[in-house]
């Protein structure tokens, strides 16, 4: 990543606040979190008297961050909000994000929504810690071990274990400086991949729960509000099983629909290895990249909406 004027800005807004704030996105993922997790470390280590607070959403616990009980109005009228992963600034998840003093964007998202007036957004990485990581190297910043860890967290979620189109030569310069920092890739993997009983279970019925369009080309696993009441899984892992349509030549593209207990909402994740999907998923509240993105929809009748849309592409 070319050192660019913002990217020493950021460096300037974080010297300038003593308070800042580190907030994800709604329903977050290991790259939001990792983001988060990984950013706050790089300004404690790097920076003196600094407070840091993440806010939002634990991952697949459905409990809030420790640090929003620390918060009050006068440190959050004072404070630098770094946003990270996030493309939209209504999926930010701080209720309070509208009483800050000033907000720093960092993403890798396509841009559909310019909230800051100060960002460092890099469209072409496969990952939010991917830009975090080559920015604080650039920028001759410590990334201690558990820094590096929850970088590499994101980093091999959203590349998909280095698989998805996106991943380039910036992606494993990356990997390559947090394997320096300390990273153990062995028990990463074993926390990511290795999977408990009942969720190779759930995986095994998702899959049979799976629909089939347009002669096997798109494939659509619909979870209904019933299967989060009835199993011990949380909404990171109930989406999870989106991956046991992945990697079947004749699907094109695939997604999982869900509407998780006291939700108006039906949410959906959606992948593809070629077509764009990105163009359908902003028609219905959503977007993300190209080749990976998400919807919500107000209902389930506008499921075969969306599936049409997605016949659009392929025929």
């Amino acid at each position: 990543m070319e050192l660019k004027g913002n990217e020493l800005t950021l460096i300037k807004k974080i010297k300038e606040y003593k308070n800042i704030i580190i907030a994800k996105h709604v329903s977050p993922d290991w790259d939001t979190q990792g983001s988060a997790y990984g950013l706050r470390e790089i300004i404690l280590k790097n920076f003196e008297n600094k407070n840091v607070y993440v806010v939002g959403e634990k991952l697949n616990l459905a409990l809030r961050e420790e640090d929003e009980s620390k918060l009050n109005k006068d440190i959050i009228s004072s404070s630098l909000l770094i946003t990270v992963d996030v493309a939209n600034f209504d999926r930010v998840d701080f209720y309070f994000k509208n009483e800050v003093k000033e907000v720093f964007k960092i993403d890798h998202h396509l841009e559909v929504d310019e909230f800051a007036e100060n960002k460092i957004v890099d469209v072409s990485a496969i990952a939010c810690t991917q830009v975090i990581t080559l920015w604080a190297n650039q920028l001759n910043l410590k990334i201690t071990k558990d820094a590096a860890t929850y970088l590499y967290f994101g980093l091999i979620t959203d590349s998909g274990r280095f698989l998805f189109e996106k991943t380039n030569g910036s992606t494993f310069q990356a990997a390559k400086i947090l394997l320096e920092a300390g990273v153990i890739i062995t028990e990463i993997y074993s926390q990511l991949f290795l999977k408990k009983l009942k969720l190779a279970k759930w995986h095994n019925k998702a899959f049979n729960m799976a629909k089939f369009y347009n002669i096997n080309q798109i494939a659509f696993i619909k979870v209904k509000t019933k299967i989060f009441k009835d199993l011990d899984l949380g909404e990171e892992e109930i989406k999870s099983a989106l991956t046991v349509l992945s990697g079947i030549e004749e699907v094109k593209i695939w997604a999982l629909a869900y509407k998780t207990v006291g939700s108006n909402k039906v949410k959906l994740s959606i992948r593809s290895r070629e077509f764009d999907i990105n163009s359908v998923a902003v028609k219905y509240n959503g977007g993300g990249h190209k080749l990976a993105s998400g919807a919500k929809l107000d209902s389930w009748r506008q499921l075969n909406s969306l599936i049409n849309d997605l016949n659009n592409l392929i025929e």
